[in-house]
């Protein structure tokens, strides 16, 4: 089902090509959208930048090593790291293409990997979309993401923070694109299975159980679909934003120190803003999963008890897009609970809170302390060395005889009026 007849296997080299171009202004983003606090000037930052890219220095993945040559001309060596974005990025160019639209002439919307049985279906809603073009349309919807997200990961890694010019602008692309094109969500904003509603119409009085007899899929889903794929966004950005910063309050209040960054929080509600509450709370279960995998492996090389979480949660987001075909299915389950789910995830959250009691209780019995603090390294930098040699010798007769110096010397030594106030001359 590729656009306009191309040949499947040419587009992929043209995806894994644009990809790694692109990876070149990842890299830029990487390094500059850090530098201001604010979105405008960060983005003019990078806006800068790109004026400058017509050059061999920035061809994708080979112009790294080209500015490592021994006679390059380009002002300093890019990192070895810039290269491995760039093919990362168009590896994930092609595998996501693989996972979402199928290859062949022949295949239906239902062979894609991001169908379900609650997948929007344009021919069912009457809209202009055929679904060659939904299906390349939410790709490109979804890379829009991924790119958000290796710009957020990779300033994560290194400064451990995650600006809101890596973010924002992708938020607001996120939602206004939902609110658009209306069809570009995985499943709809609310649905559950009629016989779990009608079973909890029995704890009610008789006259009221007739509010209990629902449809699978709200009608309104199907009638405004403009709206609803709104309210996919809106009601994932809240969910992913909420799930993040509840559990931030819960790690602080246990814990005594921060358990989440606030960055932590935005960049899910920008995950929940393209996804959907249902796949973003499945990106939150798998990210600690990821996280704890890596940290078993590195924690016999790097003593770290802080790790940026920014990293596991796009590794999540990247993960349910490409298993989403054996992922939803367990999903599915528990989102026919329908009105239950609320009470389900209060109750998660309050067996998150005990079991983090319960860990610092434990420690406490143990003698283990129950907050480390970052021990603080002394050191001795050359700021310290210039302002204590600054301060050493201001009266150069301190402490011994006075000395014959002339006072033009003392002049340019900027201490003439201090030596004159000291020995009461004018």
């Amino acid at each position: 089902m590729t656009p306009f007849g191309i040949n499947p296997y040419f587009l992929l080299v043209l995806l894994f090509l644009l990809g790694a171009c692109l990876g070149r202004i990842v890299n830029i983003c990487i390094e500059e959208i850090p530098r201001e606090e604010r979105v405008g000037p960060a983005w003019r930052r990078v806006g800068r930048r790109l004026r400058h890219l017509w050059s061999r220095y920035h061809i994708p993945i080979i112009g790294v090593y080209l500015t490592r040559a021994p006679h390059s001309a380009f002002p300093y060596r890019r990192s070895q790291r810039e290269a491995l974005v760039e093919l990362l990025n168009g590896v994930i160019f092609v595998l996501l293409y693989l996972a979402e639209v199928p290859l062949s002439a022949q295949a239906t919307l239902q062979q894609s990997g991001l169908f379900t049985l609650y997948a929007p279906d344009p021919l069912a809603v009457n809209s202009w979309m055929t679904p060659v073009m939904l299906l390349n349309l939410r790709y490109a919807f979804h890379l829009v993401l991924i790119e958000s997200l290796m710009v957020a990961t990779f300033i994560d890694f290194d400064l451990k923070i995650i600006p809101d010019g890596a973010t924002l602008p992708a938020m607001f692309i996120g939602v206004v694109g939902s609110f658009v094109f209306g069809l570009l969500y995985l499943v709809p904003v609310w649905f559950q299975e009629p016989s779990v509603v009608r079973l909890l119409g029995i704890y009610f009085p008789e006259q009221y159980r007739s509010a209990f007899v629902v449809e699978k899929v709200p009608q309104w889903v199907s009638l405004y679909p403009h709206l609803h794929g709104l309210a996919v966004s809106l009601v994932g950005l809240i969910v992913g934003g909420g799930v993040v910063w509840a559990v931030r309050i819960i790690g602080q209040w246990t814990l005594r120190q921060e358990a989440m960054g606030f960055g932590d929080v935005i960049l899910m509600a920008v995950i929940g803003s393209f996804l959907g509450w249902q796949a973003t709370v499945t990106v939150f279960v798998i990210s600690p999963l990821c996280a704890l995998a890596v940290v078993a492996v590195s924690i016999f090389f790097k003593q770290s008890r802080e790790i940026p979480f920014g990293p596991y949660l796009s590794l999540g987001a990247l993960l349910v897009l490409l298993g989403w075909p054996k992922i939803w299915p367990f999903i599915e389950r528990i989102c026919h609970f329908g009105p239950l789910l609320p009470i389900l995830a209060i109750v998660m959250l309050l067996l998150l809170g005990a079991c983090l009691m319960t860990t610092q209780m434990v420690k406490w019995m143990l003698g283990i302390p129950l907050h480390y603090e970052e021990e603080w390294v002394e050191e001795w930098t050359s700021a310290d060395q210039l302002t204590y040699q600054s301060g050493e010798n201001v009266n150069e007769t301190q402490g011994r005889w006075d000395l014959t110096i002339n006072a033009h010397t003392r002049a340019g030594r900027g201490t003439q009026h201090y030596h004159q106030w000291k020995n009461g001359n004018r």
